[in-house]
């Protein structure tokens, strides 16, 4: 096994082909409006292939249940009612393809995602967020081969990287984490992953939240910037814990969170969600950085729902859709959610995937039915975009490149197909 790759970078790099990207989504936005509703037709109709992902022979560390070699899934396709198994079968057809692609064994009851086709070993916050499109597909299913695969991949990350994350200077790696663990806890039941959580949670809000700048979370040990990327997911945790131990203080910390981050990085006229602030020049003044990544819009629309729910505060929910609808209309190009990396191996491959995760979860939650045909938009236009190993790039809106390709890149396809499909 190689050893994780280090964290050289962690801004996220925003090249972006956009007249490639306008050239597909125009085209999924008009079969939208056509009425092409079903994520598997509409991708066949678009592109002129079949829904049929290719055989896959399932790698040495493939999850149990996988294709075996010279199989192939069959196409979902349907209407009405069976929409519901179309989308589902969609969903375990990329799924599949991915695992194919970049789950490995390192032994039994041991396994990690590859950092990309040619191998390696993801890093820290990717394998958290990895982990957690598997949770996503659990969610989705129930399916106990994916509670396996939790399992297997958290038990491969507490070996590789401890039971002690404080090590590492980044307190958003550690959210992130923490949030994977807290979902294993939820789905599985083994309080391990919740003591895990809770202890790693305590000691990263104990030295990242501070009273400078009237609050907020550093993003790292370095005390530079304060920023949504830390304190966002922060409070989705903090919630978390708060509904899985009973402990009051929590909740209190989730809306302390919240009410910083609505002040200092939120538009609440617009929706827009900013990333950070920091000094300005000699130390003097704030600075406000007000780019917009889908991911800062998505864990603070899961905050804002979180709270929204356990609260009954209605406010919170209209900050959330407030964002989504921000988002819908700024961070797209003809609906299709844009890119937000260029070539080689980057941190905003993925942004996306955790940007759907927290915009459906809320639409759902507050039956807003208005932003569905969007969401398919998105799923046609990845789906049908898709290689020939069945995997899906970054760029929804144009054809995923052959060769090497980028787990954590492809994940994000991954995701908006698997919580589109729950039920």
């Amino acid at each position: 096994m190689q050893p994780p790759s280090a964290d050289s970078s962690r801004a996220p790099a925003a090249g972006r082909d956009l007249c490639a990207e306008r050239a597909g989504a125009r085209a999924f936005r008009l079969a939208v409006l056509l009425g092409l509703a079903m994520i598997p037709a509409l991708a066949s109709a678009a592109c002129g292939q079949s829904a049929v992902v290719p055989p896959g022979a399932a790698a040495a560390g493939s999850s149990p249940g996988s294709s075996a070699s010279g199989s192939s899934h069959p196409s979902p396709t349907g209407s009405g009612a069976s929409q519901a198994t179309a989308r589902a079968a969609t969903a375990a057809a990329a799924f599949d393809s991915f695992d194919a692609a970049f789950y490995r064994r390192f032994k039994k009851h041991r396994t990690y995602f590859v950092t990309s086709t040619a191998g390696g070993y993801a890093d820290f916050w990717k394998q958290a967020e990895m982990i957690e499109m598997v949770e996503d597909a659990y969610d989705s299913t129930r399916d106990p081969r994916y509670k396996e695969m939790i399992v297997d991949l958290e038990t491969q990350f507490l070996w590789y990287y401890g039971k002690t994350w404080t090590n590492r200077i980044w307190n958003d790696d550690i959210t992130w984490a923490v949030i994977a663990a807290l979902r294993a806890y939820e789905i599985t039941g083994d309080r391990q992953y919740l003591v895990l959580a809770q202890t790693n949670f305590d000691a990263m809000y104990a030295r990242a939240w501070t009273s400078e700048f009237g609050g907020g979370m550093w993003w790292t040990t370095a005390k530079t910037q304060k920023d949504v990327t830390t304190t966002a997911p922060a409070a989705v945790a903090a919630c978390m814990l708060f509904e899985d131990v009973h402990d009051a203080a929590y909740l209190a910390k989730a809306k302390t969170m919240y009410a910083w981050l609505r002040a200092n990085l939120y538009d609440a006229h617009t929706g827009a969600v900013y990333d950070h602030l920091s000094h300005g020049a000699n130390g003097k003044g704030t600075v406000v950085f007000p780019t917009p990544f889908t991911y800062n819009q998505g864990t603070f629309i899961g905050a804002a729902n979180l709270l929204h729910r356990l609260t009954g505060v209605q406010s919170y929910a209209q900050d959330a859709r407030r964002t989504l609808t921000w988002t819908q209309k700024n961070l797209t190009v003809h609906g299709i959610l844009r890119s937000e990396a260029g070539a080689g191996i980057q941190n905003g491959g993925g942004f996306k995937g955790i940007f759907i995760r927290y915009a459906v979860r809320f639409a759902r939650d507050d039956h807003l039915t208005v932003f569905e045909p969007w969401f398919a938009l998105n799923a046609a236009a990845a789906w049908s975009h898709r290689d020939a190993r069945g995997l899906i790039g970054q760029a929804w809106a144009r054809p995923t490149p052959g060769g090497l390709l980028y787990s954590w890149d492809c994940s994000a396809g991954v995701v908006l197909l698997e919580v589109l499909s729950a039920p």
